[in-house]
C-alpha cells in the first residue's frame, strides 16, 4: 500500500466501537477496489491511517474475513481475497435467490416516486454513458438493486443479502474499469425494461426480466474477468 491515493478521503476514527468504525473504513477500500484483490494490507500503514492502534484493525480485519474480504494467514500480511469466475459465478446465483423473490414484492410495494426516481437515475446514467462517463451507471446500477432487496421487510434476509451485495458491488466496481459504452448502454436498457415492469404492477414480469438481466449479467462478468486477468499477463 505504497500509493497514498489509496486512502484519500479516508475518515479518522471517532468516539466510539473502534473495531466497527474501522471495519466500515476497510470495507469501503475493498469495496470500491482501491484496495485491490489479492493486495496486502499493512497492518501498521492502515492504523496510521486511521489514527488508532493495531488492535481495532486487527479485530476489524477478523471481521472482514469471516465476511469474505479479507484473507489471514500466521506470519503473512492479511491480503484482500481474489476474485475469480467461481466466485462470480456464487455471487450471481445468490443475487438470483434473492432479488428474485425480493422483486416480486418490490413490484407491487415500490411508491410511485421511487419509480420516478429510478427513471431519472437511468437517464441521468443514459446521458453520461453516451459520454463515455459511467459513474452515474454504477451508481444508480447498485442502487436500483438495493432498492428490490430493501422491499423484503426480514432482518435475516437483510443479513443475507448485505453480505451478497458487498461481494457483487465489488466485483462490479471492478469490471466497470474496462466496460464499453455500449455494455454499460445495455445494461440501463434491462433496467429500463424492469422499470417498465414495475410500473405495469406485474410481479411475474417483473421476475422474468430480473432474471433475465442478471443471467446476462454473470455472462459480462465473466467476460470482463478474463479480460482483465489476460491484460495482467
Amino acid at each position: 500500500m505504497n500509493d497514498s491515493s489509496i486512502f484519500a478521503g479516508i475518515e479518522k476514527v471517532q468516539k466510539g466501537p473502534l473495531r466497527e468504525q474501522v471495519r466500515v473504513q476497510i470495507k469501503k477500500l475493498i469495496l470500491t477496489n482501491r484496495l485491490r484483490p489479492d493486495q496486502p494490507i499493512v497492518i501498521d500503514r492502515l492504523a496510521s491511517e486511521l489514527g488508532v492502534s493495531h488492535t481495532p484493525v486487527r479485530e476489524a480485519l477478523a471481521m472482514l474475513q469471516h465476511d469474505g474480504l479479507v484473507r489471514m494467514r500466521p506470519y503473512e500480511n492479511p491480503r484482500v481475497t481474489e476474485i475469480d469466475a467461481s466466485d462470480v459465478r456464487e455471487v450471481w446465483e445468490m443475487r438470483l435467490l434473492l432479488e428474485g423473490w425480493a422483486v416480486t414484492r418490490a413490484t407491487l410495494t415500490l411508491p410511485e416516486d421511487a419509480l420516478d426516481k429510478i427513471e431519472k437515475w437511468l437517464e441521468c446514467a443514459r446521458q453520461d454513458a453516451k459520454k463515455s462517463n459511467y459513474d452515474t451507471h454504477l451508481e444508480s446500477d447498485i442502487a436500483l438493486h438495493e432498492m428490490i432487496l430493501q422491499a423484503v421487510d426480514n432482518s435475516l434476509f437483510g443479513r443475507l443479502a448485505q453480505l451478497v451485495n458487498d461481494r457483487s458491488i465489488r466485483i462490479r466496481t471492478l469490471v466497470e474499469a474496462i466496460a464499453s459504452t455500449q455494455a454499460v448502454l445495455t445494461i440501463i436498457d434491462e433496467h429500463c425494461a424492469l422499470l417498465k415492469a414495475f410500473q405495469a404492477r406485474d410481479p411475474e414480469l417483473a421476475h422474468e426480466r430480473l432474471v433475465s438481466h442478471l443471467e446476462a449479467g454473470m455472462k459480462r462478468t465473466l467476460t470482463a474477468l478474463e479480460a482483465i486477468a489476460v491484460s495482467k499477463d
